[in-house]
């Protein structure tokens, strides 16, 4: 038996095409398509337009939160007051009253703490009580 080769002709019994006119407008009318991602080069550009960025003075700062700005330094009065609330610090001196032992830790809080109390007193113009200053014995 012979073989014969396939061809690309339909022959009678094949359907019609449409005429190449009829294609080519269709894909005309769709228009360009959208294309994905990124554009080509875009690893190597972006530090080109970083630089572009940076000259133009429209620098937005990347960090997230509020702008506010927040005083670092407190008044001598706030900072008496968070003394007179530091819980720790009352506790400290309760033991000490009772003459219970504190550890090294604990003494050195409370005499940094009571030396900067003493200062903000001083420098306010408030009188201490006698039986709190014990030290100008």
């Amino acid at each position: 038996m012979t073989r014969r080769k396939k061809t690309r002709k339909a022959g009678p019994l094949a359907p019609s095409k449409a005429p190449k006119e009829r294609q080519a407008s269709d894909a005309a009318s769709k228009g360009k398509k959208k294309g994905k991602g990124q554009p080509s080069g875009q690893r190597h550009s972006s530090t080109k337009v970083l630089q572009q960025s940076r000259t133009k003075g429209d620098e937005k700062d990347p960090r997230h939160g509020s702008r506010r700005k927040v005083a670092l330094v407190m008044t001598p009065e706030q900072e008496l007051k968070q003394l007179q609330e530091d819980t720790k610090l009352q506790l400290l001196v309760e033991r000490f009253e009772n003459d219970e032992s504190l550890t090294a830790e604990e003494q050195h809080y409370l005499d940094e703490k009571s030396e900067r109390y003493e200062q903000l007193v001083a420098k306010l113009g408030y009188e201490l009580d006698e039986e709190w200053d014990d030290e100008e014995y």
